[in-house]
């Protein structure tokens, strides 16, 4: 007995069906693109803006200006006749508060001295005890911990009451170079040398040294970059210019970062409509496209249930006639293909 069935093969492949599988790719890629942007830190700077982050200091920071002179090398032990005060016996300042990484013990600074010309062999090795332990500090201790509220001027006139303290500075470095390390038992092998002013003494120099220095940052004798670090004050640097020794406060760090402020659009600046038109527009649209899918599904499982009932009128009489009785198959199968 053969048995033809009207039954036709699900449309996978029909227009309607691609079109609908290509509006969920082309929806799965919005939502992975609106994903990727999403993590991204300045995609929301519209909402929250940032603060000024550090970025390359190729840019132009201003016209370099030759404030010094060649600073004299590290041991060098001539006195300093013009600036022999500033050694006088002051007590110290009592530390402000914060943790033991804001204030060196006072018995690594015992051989430290303002009254002579440059850095004297007894002083080398806490130069690099001082460079060893702020170098393995961590960048954001570091920056937690330093003071900010310290002047130029604070420390010609008192270098006693801040030496040894960590402390921020933030300027315009105006030359960069290389200093190979002296042998030394702390495993120092290069520094830098930077000689950098601030805002509130910008003809007035600082020297920093730092162990290491970041990739963005020129080198040269004569430059223009603004920079941002946080060092150990350790002494009164005199060195020798052309209007006769001039002194810098010495400081010990880390490292030197470019400090260059980024422009960015502050919130409020007209923005928030068009994301929040675009936010609309783009939940009515998925809105409309779940309900048009929801739709289709509909119409086809109607259109399906109409060509394949599950029963029709002989196949109701045949179950009529076998309820309560036994038969056998085979017997009904042929007395229903009788009557039709």
């Amino acid at each position: 007995m053969k048995f033809e069935s009207s039954q036709e093969p699900a449309p996978y492949l029909n227009r309607q069906d691609q079109w609908r599988l290509l509006g969920m790719v082309a929806g799965l890629s919005f939502v992975v693109i609106a994903i990727t942007w999403a993590a991204r830190p300045q995609s929301w700077y519209w909402l929250i803006p940032p603060d000024n982050e550090t970025t390359s200091a190729n840019q132009d920071s201003g016209s370099a200006v030759n404030l010094y002179e060649d600073a004299p090398a590290f041991g060098s032990g001539e006195p300093s006749n013009p600036f022999a005060a500033p050694g006088t016996n002051v007590s110290r300042e009592k530390r402000p508060a914060g943790n033991r990484y804001s204030q060196l013990p006072d018995e690594w600074l015992s051989a430290i001295s303002d009254q002579y010309l440059g850095l004297r062999a007894d002083e080398a090795d806490t130069f690099y005890r001082v460079l060893a332990h702020v170098s393995r500090i961590d960048e954001e201790l570091r920056e937690k911990s330093a003071r900010r509220d310290v002047l130029h001027v604070n420390l010609l006139q008192q270098p006693e009451n801040y030496r040894g303290q960590l402390l921020a500075l933030s300027g315009v470095a105006r030359r960069i170079t290389p200093v190979k390390a002296s042998p030394n038992e702390y495993g120092i092998r290069q520094t830098y040398e930077i000689w950098m002013t601030t805002d509130d003494a910008p003809s007035d120099l600082w020297r920093v040294v730092t162990t290491s220095l970041d990739p963005r940052l020129p080198q040269g004798e004569s430059i223009a970059a603004e920079i941002k670090l946080q060092g150990y004050f350790l002494k009164q640097y005199s060195y020798p210019a052309k209007s006769g020794n001039r002194i810098a406060p010495l400081l010990l760090a880390a490292t030197a970062l470019p400090d260059v402020q980024i422009p960015v659009a502050p919130s409020g600046t007209g923005l928030q409509p068009y994301i929040i038109a675009f936010a609309a527009i783009f939940g009515i649209g998925t809105i409309l496209l779940v309900s048009a899918y929801h739709q289709g599904d509909r119409e086809f499982r109607t259109h399906v249930s109409r060509k394949l009932p599950v029963e029709d009128a002989t196949s109701r009489l045949v179950l009529q006639e076998m309820q309560g009785k036994e038969y056998n198959p085979t017997a009904i199968l042929e007395s229903a293909k009788d009557s039709t």
